[in-house]
């Protein structure tokens, strides 16, 4: 598989999910503390919009409602404009500037992939929507964020928690979510 066809899985999956979303799940928590499930999705619409200033191709994406009254059609347009700016030609070999500093434009799309999993399982949680979120994807972006991450600090106010204790029979999207400390915090 590409880095596009993981990117494509996972956008996919993750708009699936949000578009099962009932009137009253929106409002739902989520294992992101302080986060409702509009929020974590509101969360992937904004880091979706910020790829293009990432890239090169845009200005920065204002922090705010990136969902507006429409939020699943909003969301849907934000993973397209995401990909877009992705398939740009020559992007995925040149530098680009993230807030992990400079790195291949791949980058960009595995940063998507590995975030639309994470936070799909936010939202399939919340939602009571099956977790088990495609398999072998969520064990390559487990190794991914075990080999950026491990050692990262996890305090309060980070991206992330401290890593709990997954059950003996947890799948590989519950894996991760505990890696990123679920229960815990977001970002």
């Amino acid at each position: 598989m590409t880095g596009f066809d993981d990117f494509d899985l996972a956008a996919s999956t993750v708009t699936g999910l949000v578009s099962a979303i009932g009137p009253d799940q929106w409002a739902r928590p989520t294992a992101c503390a302080d986060w409702d499930v509009r929020a974590v999705v509101n969360h992937l619409a904004h880091g979706n919009a910020k790829v293009a200033f990432w890239a090169g191709a845009g200005p920065p994406a204002p922090d705010g409602d990136h969902l507006g009254p429409a939020p699943v059609e909003a969301f849907a347009a934000s993973v397209a404009a995401a990909r877009a700016v992705l398939a740009a030609p020559g992007l995925l070999t040149r530098q680009v500037t993230t807030p992990l500093g400079e790195v291949p434009g791949m980058f960009l799309v595995h940063m998507r992939v590995n975030e639309y999993l994470a936070h799909g399982w936010d939202i399939a949680d919340a939602t009571g929507q099956p977790t088990d979120l495609l398999p072998d994807l969520a064990a390559r972006a487990l190794a991914q964020w075990r080999s950026r991450f491990a050692a990262a600090p996890r305090q309060p106010g980070g991206p992330f928690g401290p890593e709990v204790r997954a059950g003996p029979d947890a799948t590989a999207a519950d894996r991760l979510a505990a890696f990123l400390g679920r229960k815990a915090v977001c970002g």
